[in-house]
């Protein structure tokens, strides 16, 4: 199980991975997962005021070793079945419009 918890709109558009198809969260960490690892997340949105869970699958990896200057840590690709986990956190950073506006992004 993996805990998650956003107090800040903005940190949490910067992990927003709404370029998947059922949408996702990058987790800036030093700990390592091995790609397609399920985890069960549980997410923590203060500024809702809301807790929500799912299933997640790591589908993305920022090594600590990145010579870009990228943050380490994973991406995870959420489950056919965490679409209440994916509608809370697509509403709480406004997913209407986080691809058309320029935010910063630890993925894309």
């Amino acid at each position: 199980m993996l805990r998650l918890a956003f107090s800040d709109t903005d940190v949490l558009k910067a992990c927003y991975m709404p370029f998947l198809k059922r949408k996702g969260l990058f987790v800036p960490s030093t700990q390592m997962r091995e790609m397609g690892e399920k985890l069960f997340l549980v997410v923590q949105l203060k500024q809702q005021n809301l807790t929500v869970a799912g299933m997640a699958s790591v589908c993305w990896i920022t090594p600590n070793y990145c010579s870009d200057g990228r943050e380490t840590g994973y991406g995870l690709h959420f489950d056919d079945d965490a679409g209440e986990l994916s509608a809370a956190i697509a509403s709480a950073v406004g997913a209407d419009n986080v691809c058309s506006q320029r935010t910063v992004s630890y993925t894309l």
